[in-house]
């Protein structure tokens, strides 16, 4: 014989239908929590790349400065001095840059064969360094030999 009241016992229903619903939050919150978390590492990701891509478009200009300084300084009369070496500055307003070209004289060498020049002439070899600079701080160096047909010294 039972000798509990009936109005103690409390269905089984009502417990289970009671931890089902507090698991369902409980799984909802985690799962929340999971995509929270895979959004805020999205948007670091995203952040991290759209940087790199800027650096190096910073970095091309920077490429793209030294390579214009080497060019222009090729028509800047007096460039190409055998007795010191010379600097010449330039600088690019339509993309915030510079470039400043150190030109310097390294020997005489005969000029190269099937050139076309007899042996009365010889070639001044120089050594350019361009050092190219965005306004983001972006920095470029970039060398090149350029060699100048002139008469030969008696």
């Amino acid at each position: 014989m039972n000798t509990r009241p009936e109005h103690h016992r409390v269905p089984r229903t009502l417990t289970t239908g009671r931890h089902q619903r507090g698991t369902a939050l409980i799984m909802s919150l985690v799962i929340l929590m999971i995509l929270t978390i895979l959004g805020v590492t999205a948007m670091g990701t995203a952040t991290l790349e759209e940087r790199m891509a800027g650096n190096t478009q910073e970095l091309n200009k920077a490429f793209q400065a030294a390579e214009s300084g080497l060019t222009q300084v090729l028509d800047t009369a007096g460039s190409l001095d055998l007795n010191v070496a010379t600097t010449n500055d330039f600088t690019y307003a339509a993309s915030n840059s510079s470039a400043s070209v150190t030109t310097e004289f390294v020997e005489f060498t005969p000029p190269k064969r099937g050139s076309g020049h007899g042996s009365n002439v010889e070639a001044a070899n120089f050594d350019q360094s361009s050092t190219g600079l965005t306004g983001a701080g972006a920095k470029a160096v970039v060398h090149q030999g350029v060699a100048q047909i002139v008469p030969k010294a008696n």
